[in-house]
């Protein structure tokens, strides 16, 4: 089996071992755990944006949907993935529903199932208030607005993760300062969404976020909040992708119609 990971946009002053490094190390964590055995998956350099601009808010989210799409419509007419994944904790893929005509998922949409599945009140943990905002808008789209009971803000920017994270090995990030100060503000709002909004499960959204999943994780198991369930956002979606392709599943053309829909229904 064979998937493509699609970045939301191209990183700064990329090149093929560091513009992709987050994504590449949540992969290879899923490796460890056995989880892509018999998985080929690559991470695409994504669109470039020509510019950068901090704030992750709506605009944002608008500039960069075409340049996914325009990615999702080159790798469906080269036959070489069998599914799909599209990265971004602000990313509305309806679209690329619409046009790939292999599987396709998206991060936030299978983070959201997941977490539906195993806990009837989820909580999203996201780095800022504009990305905050956008994943309630999500929740409602995709019909889970009765599931999410919250959306908790750590207040850093993913700049600034994704800059701590890349200056630093594994190893030698947990011995840093920065690493404690950012799982010391992971695990604020975990805890918040655990106590007073009841949340039974939560889900790490921003990319650099999941880079500290095992440590969070750790240390609410150490806290008494060992049953609590943590999904990912970028696991869940290679999971969902692996499991359209095992279901041979297809996103439904009269779910997402185009102009070429033939079957079309009496309904509308």
């Amino acid at each position: 089996m064979k998937i493509i990971v699609i970045p939301p946009y191209k990183a700064f002053n990329y090149t093929p071992e560091k513009g992709r490094f987050i994504e590449l190390e949540l992969l290879d964590n899923m490796r460890k755990r056995g989880q892509l055995d018999g998985v080929q998956v690559d991470v695409d350099e994504g669109h470039d944006l020509g510019h950068r601009r901090e704030p992750r808010d709506e605009e944002f989210a608008a500039e960069i949907i075409v340049g996914q799409l325009n990615r999702v419509k080159l790798y469906c007419n080269s036959g070489r993935p069998d599914a799909i994944v599209c990265v971004g904790s602000i990313m509305d893929f309806s679209a690329a529903r619409m046009l790939s005509k292999i599987p396709v998922a998206s991060s936030v949409h299978s983070a959201y199932h997941a977490a539906s599945l195993v806990g009837d009140r989820f909580s999203v943990i996201e780095a800022t208030d504009p990305q905050a905002l956008i994943a309630r808008h999500l929740a409602q789209k995709y019909g889970f607005d009765h599931k999410l009971v919250s959306v908790r803000v750590m207040s850093r920017s993913p700049q600034e993760m994704t800059k701590f994270i890349g200056q630093y090995s594994r190893d030698e990030r947990s011995q840093t300062p920065q690493y404690s100060g950012i799982v010391d503000d992971m695990v604020a709002p975990c805890i918040k969404a655990i106590e007073e909004d009841r949340a039974d499960t939560l889900i790490f959204s921003c990319t650099p976020l999941q880079i500290f999943e095992d440590v969070v994780r750790q240390r609410l198991a150490d806290l008494g909040y060992g049953e609590i369930q943590i999904v990912s956002q970028l696991p869940a979606a290679v999971e969902m992708a692996k499991a359209m392709v095992n279901l041979r599943l297809v996103q439904s053309p009269r779910a997402y119609p185009s102009a070429c829909l033939q079957a079309k229904p009496a309904w509308r």
